[in-house]
């Protein structure tokens, strides 16, 4: 093309202040002019406005979080010029990016990616996330790539309209596979630049790393159905097992033993947070009351009283509000996923750990308030014989069925595990000691 292509570029961004800055400095400071910077702020809570405030940038910022297709959208919208590239607010692109990812386009050509490449992989989560969830597709120059990564990328604007925009129903992930089938559905060609480098530095912890990855992954199972209902979640609890095992097995095999424990938790976690996701619906989780070690302990105590008053009973009682559902059945499978590990760990430091990763997971309160309910889970898995049986009768706060269903499941898993690799369930338990010594938050 003969004409120079102007470009308007832009940040979508929320809570990024200890990425922002570096994003902001390489943009500015790339060797092809970028007409106009937007920078959208979605919903910060941290100091990202202060920061980007800093910069000579066009900024909008949102008081409530609307998600990246909405962001995407609102970019397409205000931007004043045909090409419209976008780099993650966590990537600092070479200065050369935007020139590398300019020149590929003809007019048969719609959009061109570059390749992300993580700046940092010394912390074992940083490290897993390079092998995982790769933001790349190789060295190699293609256009028959399945899709442009959302983290650094430059589209024509008439043809994302064209094809009607980001859709809302992906949430934070899944839209750039979506809007690049789309695109490629419609005739156009999408490149992939490997030479157009951005470098990722953005550090994870447990929490963080899988649910992006979960994230990652949630519009193919939603378009696969699996939360429709408790029945087809079933089917995602098996998913989630299978993909836990591969990890490990593959893992193992390449020895690389010190991801075993993070590749075990998904197991786990991911059936929580799928869990969640359709129990909300109606009775949604108290992750953010400010009294979440009242409501933890008080449904503990009436769960263990009434398996012990019901004992004899053909189903048990309880007193806890219908608000608490979400969160007795929490704990439960808590109570029932230690008496799991336990028959095959036989370690309570490993299955405390795990318990608390759970609960810091997912309620928001003090580490010494949650370690006294990791006591009492212990003490209910352990000791009340007659929590067993919480599972085997009616109960008016619980879905027996998804949590049978796992533990079914899972124990299954974990006796076929220990014959696939000898010694597996002390692997996992060094490499959590492995990466809680190298100081990765759990």
């Amino acid at each position: 093309m003969s004409e120079r292509i102007k470009v308007s570029l832009y940040i979508p961004c929320f809570n990024a202040d200890k990425y922002i800055s570096f994003c902001l400095k390489a943009v500015l400071n790339q060797s092809y002019p970028v007409e106009e910077i937007i920078v959208i702020d979605d919903g910060s809570t941290d100091n990202t406005s202060d920061i980007i405030s800093q910069f000579p940038v066009k900024i909008i910022k949102y008081i409530k979080n609307k998600g990246l297709p909405y962001v995407r959208n609102l970019a397409i919208k205000n931007a004043k010029n045909d090409f419209l590239a976008c780099v993650d607010a966590d990537c600092v692109p070479e200065k050369d990016w935007l020139q590398k990812l300019i020149k590929n386009f003809s007019p048969e050509v719609a959009g061109v990616g570059g390749k992300l490449v993580e700046s940092d992989t010394n912390e074992i989560i940083d490290s897993w996330r390079s092998i995982r969830m790769k933001q790349h597709w190789g060295d190699k120059k293609s256009d028959s790539v399945p899709f442009l990564f959302g983290s650094n990328n430059v589209f024509r604007k008439k043809i994302l309209d064209d094809v009607g925009g980001y859709k809302d129903k992906w949430l934070n992930n899944y839209e750039d596979v979506d809007i690049s089938r789309r695109v490629n559905t419609a005739g156009y060609k999408t490149i992939y630049e490997p030479e157009a480098l951005v470098y990722h530095i953005k550090h994870d912890d447990y929490k963080s790393i899988l649910d992006t990855y979960w994230n990652w992954n949630f519009g193919y199972h939603q378009e696969k159905g699996f939360y429709r209902d408790y029945t087809a979640l079933c089917s995602k609890i098996e998913d989630n097992i299978g993909l836990s095992n591969k990890f490990i097995v593959e893992d193992y095999k390449k020895n690389q033993l010190h991801f075993i424990y993070t590749d075990f938790l998904i197991s786990i976690y991911f059936t929580l947070k799928d869990f969640f996701l359709i129990y909300n619906r109606e009775y949604p989780f108290p992750e953010n009351n400010s009294n979440s070690f009242y409501a933890l302990y008080t449904n503990l105590i009436d769960l263990n009283f009434f398996s012990h008053i019901d004992n004899k009973s053909n189903s048990f009682r309880s007193l806890v509000c219908s608000d608490q559902k979400a969160l007795q059945n929490f704990l439960v499978f808590l109570v029932f996923l230690s008496k799991s590990l336990m028959k095959e760990f036989n370690d309570s430091k490993f299955i405390k750990g795990i318990l608390m990763y759970c609960l810091k997971s997912f309620v928001k309160e003090k580490d010494e308030l949650l370690e006294i309910s990791v006591k009492k889970l212990l003490l209910m898995a352990d000791l009340n014989k007659d929590c067993n049986q919480l599972l085997m009768k009616e109960h008016p706060n619980l879905e027996r069925n998804i949590i049978q269903h796992f533990l079914k499941k899972f124990d299954e898993w974990l006796n076929i595990l220990n014959l696939q690799i000898p010694d597996i369930f002390n692997l996992i338990k060094l490499s959590q000691n492995k990466i809680i010594k190298r100081g990765v938050r759990v």
